[in-house]
């Protein structure tokens, strides 16, 4: 029986969080939006709003490896399985990790090619916008690696 409804993606960091979210086909990510912890204390607000009008089936949160793929204990590590710990608590959904090795570096290299220098920030404001941009789309990455590898399964 194939499995149904939409993926929330999630590029968990400290000051954002950037949110992707599945087609219910499960085939493509698309950016949904970045939820700045200074301004949402409680990511776990949005989010459950998110996931209850969209009809979230399963999460998937960028997961810090090494390099070579290692788990390395620290600080990051810690607390994106904090993180993961509570989402599974609040939602009772399947969670899954995804390598987010280089998604950020990845998110800002495909929105410099699409961005004109025009369009380049100027000011705190703009500059804060292009990065939770870049969390959006990171998390997008997150979750399109996660489904592309599914599919292939």
């Amino acid at each position: 029986m194939a499995k149904s409804g939409p993926i929330l993606g999630l590029d968990f960091g400290e000051r954002r969080i950037g949110v992707a979210i599945s087609d219910g086909g499960r085939r493509v990510a698309t950016g949904l939006a970045t939820l700045d912890l200074r301004k949402h204390p409680d990511p776990f607000k949005p989010l459950a709003t998110f996931i209850a009008e969209r009809k979230v089936a399963e999460i998937v949160v960028g997961y810090p490896l090494r390099t070579d793929g290692i788990v390395k204990p620290g600080a990051k590590t810690e607390a994106v399985d904090a993180f993961v710990a509570e989402l599974k608590a609040r939602f009772g959904l399947p969670v899954h990790l995804e390598d987010e090795a280089f998604t950020s570096a990845l998110a800002e290299d495909s929105l410099r090619a699409r961005r004109r220098a025009k369009d380049r920030p100027r000011d705190a404001r703009g500059f804060a916008r292009q990065k939770a941009e870049v969390d959006r789309v990171a998390a997008c990455f997150i979750l399109q690696d996660w489904l592309d590898r599914e599919d292939a399964a």
